[in-house]
């Protein structure tokens, strides 16, 4: 399948994004009853589409009626029950599990078209076994254009696209080799328009942290895009002269980005950070106001919190769970999708005069590891970093790594049907050896552990990188 720059493509594509964001600049303008109506009828027309072209939803709706359904009469969903049944999930009969698997087992066709159509992507395993989203153009185009259309200008720091177009550079900061919904979206742009394509790097967060900063000291971006976690470790580096380059914008998302996160990075680069909330389930959740809010783009997703029992939790009260309904994606609906993060929606309006909802999230909470070399070197470890070695690198998906020393961490971990602890474990010791000897970690003892993983007392959820001291104020998201 050709990789090649499709200039007619790219014309039809630049139509839909054209589109899409006319209606949402429209529908932000339009105040908050004209965005209920919209979610009103795109639901509506969802679930009709999915009970009509998806086998899985015609069984759960059989009996309901055509028109009028109300939301909550809708059976919830969940990633493990889905993937399941993918075949008679998806709405497309060409998408096949076994083809999309040997898809996605290449990372030479990141960003590649699957089937000519589709651009498939993965997530993380932290909830069991990971899932395989596919985006049809529709959908993408309209993340397209609720990125571009409700972007903050940055405050002092410009906006982001005016230093794009500009001649900026961009740099994003990500967890490679696999095909990640991040690394994914933005190689599909950089196949889309050759401008962006020679304007923007990916750089992994796996490669050796001081190679990492000669790179972008190299690169000199005006963009630095990141985790929260990454860039509080790049700005580390930056006070201390290491890093040299001044982004004007600082782009943050895949974690939750705290507020006590936000103010140390900040004045790490000197520069604002414009956060955001995605996940692999549906880009574009919820965006940055800039003024210290996220908004949900509910003109194109519905979120419901939840509490542990599946009830609706208030406004002003944090939930256990949220369901999400991503009203872009016809050919993998998600229709009250359980996606396991805790959100709050807040009850006083913002200062920015938005019209949608205002959400805090607070997902899983990981730290920054903190090892010693063998001379007493202090090496800092990204958890994203730590946790894409064990899941890519021994296939498992339910796990923790959690430091006991200066040069110790131990580990749990579950298995799946077919799978071998032993040899589990001998995957995982010898990953996670392998990317500690590039951090210039050699000789770190691990310990397997053999307790299973543990949720977090508090939140009920499931850490996969504990630190012997936090390094993170509270926080935390999926890749």
């Amino acid at each position: 399948m050709s990789t090649l720059f499709d200039p007619l493509f790219a014309v039809l594509e630049f139509w839909r994004w054209s589109a899409h964001a006319q209606d949402a600049l429209a529908c932000a303008r339009a105040g908050a009853g004209e965005v209920e109506r919209v979610q009103r009828r795109r639901l509506g027309d969802l679930v009709r589409h999915a009970r009509r072209h998806s086998r899985l939803y015609a069984e759960l709706y059989r009996g309901l009626p055509e028109d009028g359904i109300a939301l909550a009469s809708l059976t919830p969903t969940g990633k493990s029950a889905l993937m399941q049944r993918f075949e008679d999930w998806v709405t497309d009969p060409e998408i096949r599990l076994a083809d999309v698997e040997r898809f996605i087992a290449d990372p030479r066709r990141i960003g590649e078209r699957f089937l000519g159509r589709y651009t498939v992507w993965t997530s993380s395993g932290s909830t069991g076994r990971p899932g395989i989203y596919v985006q049809d153009e529709a959908a993408l185009s309209v993340y397209d254009a609720l990125l571009t259309t409700r972007f903050p200008s940055g405050g002092g720091g410009g906006s982001l696209w005016r230093t794009l177009a500009g001649g900026g550079r961009l740099a994003m900061v990500a967890a490679t080799g696999g095909h990640f919904a991040g690394v994914v979206s933005w190689e599909r742009l950089r196949r889309l328009y050759p401008w962006l394509a020679a304007t923007s790097r990916t750089f992994s967060l796996l490669s050796p942290f001081e190679r990492l900063i000669e790179e972008l000291n190299d690169w000199r971006p005006s963009v630095l895009a990141a985790y929260p976690t990454t860039l509080l470790l790049l700005g580390e580096a930056r006070r201390a002269g290491r890093l040299r380059c001044d982004p004007e914008v600082l782009w943050s998302g895949g974690e939750t980005l705290a507020a006590a996160e936000r103010a140390e990075i900040e004045r790490g680069f000197g520069a604002r950070v414009i956060d955001g909330y995605g996940a692999s389930e549906c880009m574009n959740i919820a965006f940055d106001c800039g003024h210290g809010a996220l908004h949900v783009n509910a003109d194109w997703v519905v979120l419901e919190p939840i509490d542990s029992r599946g009830r609706p939790v208030p406004p002003g009260e944090a939930s256990a769970s949220v369901l999400i309904t991503n009203l872009a994606n016809r050919v993998q609906p998600l229709i009250r999708y359980d996606l396991g993060d805790s959100i709050r929606v807040r009850t006083a309006p913002c200062a920015c005069g938005c019209p949608f909802p205002a959400i805090e999230v607070d997902g899983r909470r990981d730290d920054i590891l903190t090892l010693e070399t063998g001379d007493g070197r202090v090496v800092a470890l990204p958890p994203l970093a730590v946790a894409t070695v064990v899941e890519e690198g021994a296939g498992v998906h339910r796990f923790q790594v959690v430091q006991t020393g200066r040069r110790t961490l131990r580990v749990r971990f579950e298995t799946t049907p077919g799978q071998r602890r032993e040899a589990v474990w001998r995957a995982i010791a010898a990953s996670l050896s392998a990317y500690l000897a590039q951090q210039g970690l050699e000789g770190i003892e691990l310990r397997l552990d053999p307790e299973p993983p543990r949720a977090d007392p508090v939140s009920g959820k499931l850490r996969e990188v504990i630190g012997r001291h936090a390094r993170r104020p509270d926080g935390g998201r999926r890749r």
